[in-house]
């Protein structure tokens, strides 16, 4: 007769196995339950404004954010010199500030209509992204742990509809994805 040993680091074996597999696989994760919704967010240069007002945002908790109060944020909005002496907008990803580099920015030449998924790959985790009217830009937030066991960051994709260079503000429209591991962009519950 044959015995059985019951183990329970096999059962744990097979969970973690399950969700190494599930990693980059959004057939194998828990359904998103949250809508994606467009929105607006005013932010202001991170230079030569007055420190109350925000000039960063955390996607993770969807709000804008002082960097004087905190690192919790995931890219800043700033107006700068470019090489020919004129005054460009750029968003600079946590990184550039000497924090973790893990959220992190990419500029599209896109329509943000039909933009319906965040790009996988290519992002900018240091360096400043130039934007204007014409360019779609997609933040993917720092890491976080996900209720299923894994890491992701979410993504919001943003366009310009209004820049004030004399106050020295800018004023985008966003779809922000709150549903960890998803990548959708387009208003409604996301399947990917």
């Amino acid at each position: 007769m044959l015995s059985r040993v019951k183990s329970p680091g096999i059962g744990l074996a097979f969970v973690f196995a399950a969700a190494l597999a599930a990693c980059g696989d959004p057939n194998l994760l828990p359904p998103a339950t949250v809508v994606v919704q467009e929105d607006t967010l005013t932010l202001w240069a991170l230079t030569g404004t007055p420190i109350l007002r925000p000039s960063a945002f955390d996607i993770l908790h969807q709000t804008p954010a002082r960097t004087d109060r905190t690192s919790e944020f995931d890219f800043v909005f700033d107006l700068v010199p470019d090489s020919l002496g004129d005054t460009v907008a750029v968003l600079i990803p946590r990184g550039g500030f000497g924090l973790s580099a893990d959220a992190g920015l990419i500029r599209l030449v896109a329509n943000y209509d039909t933009l319906r998924l965040a790009p996988a790959e290519g992002y900018e985790f240091r360096k400043p992204v130039v934007f204007d009217f014409e360019v779609v830009v997609v933040a993917r937030s720092r890491l976080q742990s996900c209720n299923f066991g894994l890491s992701y960051g979410l993504y919001a994709k943003l366009q310009m509809i209004d820049l004030n260079r004399a106050e020295r503000w800018v004023r985008f429209r966003m779809n922000l994805d709150p549903n960890c591991g998803y990548r959708g962009l387009a208003p409604g519950i996301p399947s990917n």
